[in-house]
């Protein structure tokens, strides 16, 4: 796996075990003389940059259900789409399939749950950074973590200067 992103490559830092590049075994061939074989390493952090693509998509879909049929809110949350496209952008990987999401109640409680998703997705892509075995892919995870936390709290002082400003 290989990812550019942001001027940042990402590559897996067991892609050469001792043996080299992948594995090599010998298999005979049609006449009966060995023949050397080789299968590709598995890059340990295959699985990890697809639970985050997933958890990535599903929080971006809980942002644009939350809009859907609210337009001032979705234009609020427009910073969040933006962002988590630019994330699944910058992982390698298929599109996850992300199940549609019905977000209940009135504007301000759909931004609640955006909120607590968002925080979440935080925390998740912190623990991602944490569990890299590559040192670019867990930067880029940890750059991905403070950004939402940088969005979150620029939304917290915007709404406390709201706040602020009816009192």
């Amino acid at each position: 796996m290989a990812v550019v992103a942001a001027g940042i490559a990402v590559a897996g830092c067991d892609l050469v075990g001792a043996e080299g590049p992948g594995t090599s075994s010998t298999s005979p061939t049609p006449s009966g003389t060995p023949e050397a074989t080789s299968t590709p390493a598995a890059d340990p952090d295959e699985a990890l940059v697809a639970q985050v693509r997933s958890e990535i998509a599903g929080t971006a879909g809980l942002v644009a259900a939350a809009g859907r049929g609210r337009p001032a809110l979705r234009r609020e949350l427009a910073p969040y789409r933006r962002l988590h496209d630019q994330h699944l952008a910058a992982l390698p990987g298929d599109d996850p399939q992300v199940a549609r999401t019905d977000v209940r109640g009135d504007a301000a409680a759909a931004r609640r749950t955006v909120k607590r998703s968002e925080r979440a997705l935080q925390v998740q892509l912190a623990d991602a950074a944490v569990g890299a075995r590559s040192g670019p892919l867990a930067a880029l995870l940890a750059s991905m973590s403070a950004a939402v936390a940088q969005r979150l709290a620029f939304d917290q002082t915007v709404d406390s200067a709201v706040d602020k400003d009816r009192a």
